[in-house]
């Protein structure tokens, strides 16, 4: 599997949160450590941007799919919940 090079996302929460993701990847590809990362930062939304929690987890779902992490991603509280489109 490839991961892409992506721009970052121009929201500064994205980000940061893009950056994260990326280190995390980069050091664990698709092990345990990686999902244990990932359930860390989205902990940390939870405190520091409440409100935009369902975005910014769904925001990382699709980062996780872009760099190759998982097939399809799982997307939170959409009238058709499920995995994103290809």
């Amino acid at each position: 599997m490839q991961a892409h090079a992506v721009r970052p996302p121009s929201d500064r929460a994205l980000a940061a949160i893009w950056n994260r993701v990326q280190q995390q990847y980069a050091l664990h590809q698709r092990s345990a450590p990686l999902w244990s990362a990932h359930q860390d930062i989205q902990q940390a939304l939870l405190h520091d941007h409440p409100r935009e929690l369902v975005r910014l987890c769904n925001a990382m779902a699709g980062m996780a799919e872009r760099l190759g992490a998982v097939e399809y991603a799982q997307l939170l509280r959409h009238r058709h919940a499920g995995c994103t489109s290809r």
